[in-house]
């Protein structure tokens, strides 16, 4: 009977190692997918903060030109 305490004592640990094992494999990965989420996101908050300039710029130039014209036409 203590044999198979012991037994059944160690199926349930060598259970918990592989769980263990597969938990640290699977974080691992998660962690891996994250990293490589967080920099897209950097990237994409780069272009957004590029084309926020562009398009500020545009404003401008466009403003410059509707200014020029509304002096023409006095």
């Amino acid at each position: 009977m203590a044999d198979e305490s012991f037994v059944l004592i160690e199926k349930k640990i060598s259970d918990l190692v592989g769980l263990v094992a597969a938990l640290k494999g699977e974080n691992a990965e998660l962690s891996a997918q994250l990293d490589q989420r967080k920099a897209e996101a950097k990237e994409l908050a780069r272009k957004v903060a590029d084309l926020t300039k562009e398009r500020n710029e545009i404003r401008e130039r466009v403003d410059k030109i509707l200014s020029r014209l509304e002096t023409i036409e006095l």
